[in-house]
């Protein structure tokens, strides 16, 4: 069971699984907090963090970055 011959790691499934949850809550963030700024595209916001992970995560946070607390 080593990566070089291809079999499963026995831990594969439970990150893959961590992985996953830390983007889909990233992408719950990021949605509830531009619709709570008023953003009409907090849904595109949302569906770019699902499909490109951190770089829709780290454009929101520059964008936003004076703006300060959602109200």
């Amino acid at each position: 069971m080593t990566l070089l011959s291809g079999a499963a790691l026995p831990w594969s499934l439970p990150l893959t699984l961590v992985v996953y949850g830390v983007v889909v809550a990233a992408a719950a963030w990021i949605y509830r907090d531009a619709r709570d700024r008023g953003s009409r595209y907090a849904p595109l916001w949302a569906v770019a963090t699902l499909a490109f992970t951190i770089v829709p995560v780290l454009a929101y946070l520059y964008l936003h970055r004076d703006a300060g607390p959602a109200p």
